[in-house]
């Protein structure tokens, strides 16, 4: 019993001096993108419950305007900064829609954010963006974007989505002023 006891121990203490600590997220480039959609992962919390994953990703313009139009992208690309190195770690990406949300027109359900955990790695260079994959997603406003780590917040970061001449009626409504 007492030997058994001691290898948990030991097991326990030693996952503890591996587990990473991220301190803070350093950004390398921002604004708009363009990429590659090679599939969609599970993520319950996002819009349509999927995240994409993507490749060949090109920033073209580094603002935080963007434009009201069907296939934008935008987002942020960062590298994780913390202990040790190379040590895999779970963020938690949560982007804020602007109010009164958007409505998928299929199924009904209004979002205010889009959340999506994955795993990457201390050191490492990573990206998170949304596109506006449907005309329903579009919502002129500030749009937020999140990076956190547990209960810490190591990133937020506002877009203004603009130009709503060109964008869905519901789009053009949520901008317009109150009166």
């Amino acid at each position: 019993m007492a030997r058994w006891l001691i290898c948990v121990l030991v097991v326990l203490l030693a996952g503890r001096a591996i587990a990473a600590d991220v301190t803070a997220i350093e950004i390398v480039e921002s604004g708009l993108y363009r990429a590659r959609t090679t599939g969609h992962i599970p993520a319950p919390l996002a819009v349509n419950g999927q995240a994409q994953t993507i490749v060949d990703i090109e920033f073209y313009s580094p603002t935080a305007k963007v434009p009201a139009r069907q296939g934008i992208r935008f987002g942020t690309r960062f590298r994780v900064v913390g202990t040790p190195a190379d040590q895999s770690v779970v963020l938690r990406s949560v982007w804020r829609i602007p109010e009164p949300g958007i409505q998928n027109p299929e199924t009904g359900i209004v979002y205010r954010q889009s959340i999506a955990e994955f795993t990457t790695s201390t050191g490492a260079l990573t990206m998170r963006g949304f596109s506006f994959a449907h005309p329903w997603q579009i919502r002129c406003g500030e749009w937020t974007q999140e990076l956190w780590f547990g209960d810490r917040k190591l990133l937020s970061q506002t877009f203004t989505v603009e130009d709503c001449r060109a964008a869905p009626t519901a789009a053009r409504r949520a901008a317009a002023p109150a009166g």
